[in-house]
C-alpha cells in the first residue's frame, strides 16, 4: 500500500518532537515539515530517529506575489526560497513546496516572476531537488510556470481543499495529474481553507480517488489538515485530543485509499 503522510503542524499546540511522535504512533510512514522556526535544522534528524520519512517541506509564504512584482521584496522572496531549496540538499529531503501566489488577491504572471522561478529551478536542478508548485485560488500562474518549464525537477502539488473552495469548476489532477509529486489531502466546506478531515467537508472523495489513480504516482498518500479551530463546523474536533485526531485522520487516509 501507498505509504501516508501527515503534516507536522495538525493545529495542536505541542513540541514539534511531541507531534511527530504522535503521527508516527497513529501509524503514518513519513511527514511534511514546514520550513521555519529556529529549529527547523533540528527537525529532520528529529523526523528519522522515530522512524519518519519525510516526504517534502513547505516552504513559507509571507506575500508571494512578491514574487512577480518589480522591488527588493519580490528579490528578498526569490533569496527565501533558493535557501530552502539549498536546505533541502543538505538535509537530503526530496522536494519543496511553493505558493507561487497569495490565495485571493490577483497578480499578474509576469516575465521578472517567470524569471525568478527559473532561477530557481536552475538551483534545483543543481542540486537533484524537486519543486512542488502548489494549486491555490487562481491557476494561471502554475499554467505559466508549467508552459515555460519542463524540467524534471518541476512538478504540481495538489492540494484537494485548495481545489475544492477556490476554483471547484476546474479539475486540477486532469490539468497537471501528469506532473503530480506531491499531495495536501484535506477537505472543507467550500466556503473557506478550513484543511478539516477528509469525509468531514464537501469533497467528492470517489471521483477524487478515481481521478488520482489515474495521475502521476507519488511517494507517499500525505494529509496536510491543520483545520481552522475558528471556523464554526470545525467544533466536531473541540473534544477531540491530539492522539484521537491523528487516530482519526489515520483511519480515514486509509479509507480513501481502499475507495
Amino acid at each position: 500500500m501507498l505509504g501516508i503522510g501527515m503534516f507536522s503542524w495538525f493545529s495542536y499546540d505541542l513540541p514539534i518532537l511531541d507531534r511527530l511522535t504522535l503521527i508516527k504512533e497513529s501509524g503514518f510512514d513519513a511527514t511534511g515539515l514546514w520550513w521555519a522556526g529556529d529549529n527547523k535544522h533540528e527537525q529532520p534528524d528529529m523526523a528519522r530517529k522515530i522512524g519518519l520519512q519525510i516526504d517534502n517541506i513547505h516552504t513559507p509564504f509571507n506575500e508571494p506575489n512578491r514574487l512577480w512584482l518589480d522591488g527588493a521584496d519580490g528579490d528578498d522572496y526569490l533569496d527565501m526560497l533558493i535557501s530552502c531549496v539549498e536546505d533541502c540538499s543538505s538535509h537530503e529531503i526530496p522536494t519543496a513546496v511553493i505558493h507561487l501566489t497569495s490565495f485571493s488577491d490577483k497578480v499578474a504572471a509576469t516575465e521578472l516572476g517567470l524569471s525568478r522561478v527559473g532561477k530557481i529551478i536552475d538551483i534545483a536542478e543543481r542540486k537533484n531537488i524537486r519543486l512542488a508548485f502548489e494549486n491555490l485560488y487562481y491557476l494561471e500562474h502554475l499554467d505559466a510556470v508549467f508552459e515555460r518549464f519542463t524540467s524534471p525537477c518541476v512538478g504540481f502539488c495538489f492540494d484537494s481543499g485548495h481545489e475544492n473552495w477556490g476554483h471547484p469548476d476546474k479539475d486540477c489532477l486532469a490539468l497537471y495529474g501528469d506532473k503530480l509529486i506531491a499531495l495536501h489531502i484535506n477537505d472543507n466546506f467550500g466556503d473557506g481553507d478550513t484543511h478539516v478531515l477528509p469525509f468531514d467537508g464537501t469533497v467528492n472523495w470517489s471521483k477524487k480517488m478515481n481521478r488520482l489513480k489515474k495521475c502521476n504516482d507519488v511517494d507517499y498518500f500525505t494529509l496536510e489538515v491543520d483545520f481552522n479551530r475558528k471556523h464554526e463546523k470545525c467544533v466536531i474536533y473541540s473534544e477531540m485530543s491530539a492522539k484521537d485526531y491523528l487516530d482519526s485522520a489515520y483511519r480515514k487516509a486509509v479509507k480513501l485509499l481502499e475507495l
